[in-house]
């Protein structure tokens, strides 16, 4: 008999669990659990100056999602060949206590996915044909995690914002506005427990004073008349952000002249 390892027992019976009822997200006034309605959006906290060995840093709460965001650069590239257009470098990360289930401390393949997303979405409002042969690098670290395409939104606004206050000359801010479709019904800026429910996710980036979309997102399946109506209700949501995000850039400064 094998003293050193603790026998089982002989017969092993699996274990009841109990089936997880979904609750309905809406209730009889069409009201979410938050008391929104579908086309609503959370309160939003935005400030800039949070990181201040960085150029330009920007820290965005959308609800109970946080992200903060660094930029630093311009930096010259040395080793690199010439090229008359700058680059632009992001790098998106979860904190490891950012989710409901634990992340690793190694990026995976969504936040390598993440990263790519960022750096089209904001490319195209960035001024790189006037920094040739230098780089600019973006790092967002999401702090909690209440859907994840809320994330993404929060992340292009809080780099949009962080980018005007390190000083890079832009073509417009970038804002950001994520929707998700259940059941032929759109509900605008879903929380995590929201998503689980999904059938499908739109994320929109969009410049308001030029009236130009840099990006979309979208997964899921839904039909051409609500992806239609989707982007039309992000375009809103994101000019409604854009007066948040003026409004903490014009604090900024208002804080660095009277310092």
């Amino acid at each position: 008999m094998d003293r050193k390892r603790v026998t089982g027992p002989e017969v092993s019976v699996a274990p009841l669990l109990k089936a997880q009822e979904t609750a309905p997200l809406l209730d009889s006034n069409n009201k979410r659990h938050d008391q929104r309605s579908m086309d609503a959006i959370r309160p939003l906290f935005l400030k800039t100056g949070l990181v201040t060995q960085s150029n330009g840093s920007a820290y965005i709460e959308v609800g109970n999602t946080k992200v903060v965001c660094a930029v630093y650069g311009p930096r010259q590239l040395k080793k690199a060949a010439f090229s008359r257009n700058g680059t632009l470098n992001c790098e998106f990360r979860f904190s490891t206590f950012s989710c409901t289930k634990r992340r690793g401390h190694i990026r995976d393949t969504q936040e390598k996915e993440y990263s790519h997303i960022l750096e089209q979405a904001l490319a195209p409002a960035v001024r790189l044909e006037l920094l040739p042969k230098s780089a600019i690098d973006i790092y967002i670290n999401v702090l909690e995690n209440d859907g994840t395409s809320s994330c993404i939104a929060a992340a292009i606004i809080a780099s949009s914002v962080a980018l005007a206050d390190a000083g890079i000359e832009m073509l417009d801010q970038v804002t950001a506005c994520s929707a998700i479709y259940m059941k032929n019904q759109i509900l605008m800026d879903a929380t995590d427990k929201e998503e689980q429910q999904k059938d499908g996710s739109i994320v929109l980036s969009y410049m308001p004073s030029l009236n130009e979309v840099t990006h979309i997102l979208q997964t899921g399946q839904s039909d051409s008349a609500i992806t239609s109506q989707a982007i039309e209700q992000c375009i809103d949501g994101g000019s409604k952000i854009y007066s948040v995000m003026s409004s903490a850039l014009l604090q900024s400064l208002e804080t660095g002249v009277a310092a």
